[in-house]
């Protein structure tokens, strides 16, 4: 078997080019106003701030200061502190808390797969929709559950067992038509990132997820024989008119 990342630091690369390539793809541009919904540790707010640029401006929206402290020292390292500000918010009510269009473009990276209420991502794209401008895009970015491989569908499975709600696209679409988007597109963003089984055990806090007695039980095998892949990534996104 042959990965093409067998080092740490190879595979923290690998995940900071794909976020920086996602950011460019879905349009975003020097001197926008971003909102990043559910931010985490702040990786993809980073890509989105190094695009943005100084003349830029990024709202880091998430439910939870528990990453904060990484959160910052993240985007400290890439340089683009000030242009980043955080808002400790619930994504699906931010009424009172971010105005009405005031965004260019609203994303979110791989947030509703962390969602411990499911039933509220209808209500976080209506709150997406609702913040960004007339003519703006909302973009979310999920992983695909379609997986071609031993690699990718043990990926795709160490995620659901670990308790993470990834999304079949049909609900996402209906969602983002219910709230007054138009222009839906679904494409597939390729990875190209399959990681040895000794990173895939050393390392899955970059992958956020996390092992535990009866995650080994299940997959350890099959991480031990396959390594991980990333499948490919479901980028939607629609437009307010």
């Amino acid at each position: 078997m042959s990965w093409n990342i067998t080092e740490s630091r190879e595979l923290e690369d690998a995940i900071s080019r794909l976020k920086l390539r996602l950011a460019r793809e879905i349009g975003i541009r020097c001197g926008m106003t971003v909102v990043d919904m559910g931010c985490g540790q702040g990786g993809f707010t980073a890509s989105v701030a190094e695009t943005v640029g100084e003349g830029g401006r990024v709202l880091a929206v998430d439910v939870s200061d528990e990453y904060l402290t990484e959160f910052e020292e993240r985007l400290a390292k890439h340089g683009v502190r000030s242009v980043v500000t955080f808002v400790q918010a619930d994504a699906s009510d931010l009424e009172g808390v971010i105005s009405d269009k005031v965004a260019d473009i609203v994303v979110s990276y791989r947030f509703l797969e962390e969602l411990v209420q499911p039933e509220a991502m209808a209500t976080i794209v209506k709150q997406m929709a609702r913040i960004v401008k007339k003519d703006g895009k909302v973009c979310i970015i999920e992983l695909s559950t379609e997986t071609r491989n031993e690699a990718e569908e043990t990926y795709v499975r160490l995620h659901k067992e670990s308790g993470d709600s990834l999304f079949e696209p049909k609900p996402i679409t209906e969602a983002m038509k219910a709230a007054g988007l138009t222009s839906i597109e679904v494409r597939k963003s390729e990875t190209n990132i399959w990681f040895s089984p000794d990173i895939a055990r050393r390392d899955l806090s970059s992958a956020q997820v996390w092992f535990d007695a009866e995650v080994e039980k299940n997959l350890g095998q099959s991480i031990d024989k396959y390594g991980m892949k990333y499948p490919p990534l479901l980028v939607f996104s629609g437009v307010k008119k």
